[in-house]
């Protein structure tokens, strides 16, 4: 057995705009090999499983929920006792396993995600509009308006 958390692999949707912004994963994709520097590190490239990038950027989106389970299922056989096996499998897998329980917190985890996107963006155009008004009472006390001066050129006289 490992030590946990000795191990460290890197998911990546091979259409994932991440991509973008993390050299090693490029170079490895291009490559076609994993590799890893002086600890167990691995990159694995994933299928898209929707085709939108957007899509499958979301860690609970089909591209890498597939991962997750499977990472979750390889901890388990790994660090849980025969006893929390039994209690998992008893308890939990029922309730994963129809699949409900899984699509209701991912389409609840995403419109909470949404609205609070939403809310933040509201928020700060509130701040810049605000931030806006404040300078401009202070900095234009008489509420006089700055037009600039209008030089003519010598030659036009």
């Amino acid at each position: 057995s490992e030590f946990p958390f000795a191990r460290c692999i890197n998911y990546y949707a091979i259409n994932d705009p991440i991509l973008n912004v993390v050299p090693s994963a490029v170079k490895a994709l291009k490559s076609g090999f994993s590799f890893g520097d002086g600890m167990q590190q691995e990159i694995v490239f994933l299928t898209s499983r929707t085709g939108d990038p957007v899509t499958d950027h979301g860690l609970l989106n089909p591209t890498y929920l597939e991962a997750i389970f499977w990472e979750g299922r390889r901890y388990q056989s790994i660090y849980l006792s025969p006893f929390g096996r039994v209690a998992d499998s008893a308890f939990v897998a029922p309730l994963v396993s129809t699949g409900i329980f899984v699509s209701k917190f991912c389409k609840f985890s995403y419109e909470t995600t949404k609205h609070l996107v939403v809310v933040v963006v509201a928020f700060f155009e509130w701040m810049r509009e605000l931030l806006r008004n404040t300078l401009s009472f202070l900095l234009n006390k008489d509420n006089e308006r700055y037009e600039p001066i209008k030089l003519s050129h010598p030659s036009s006289q």
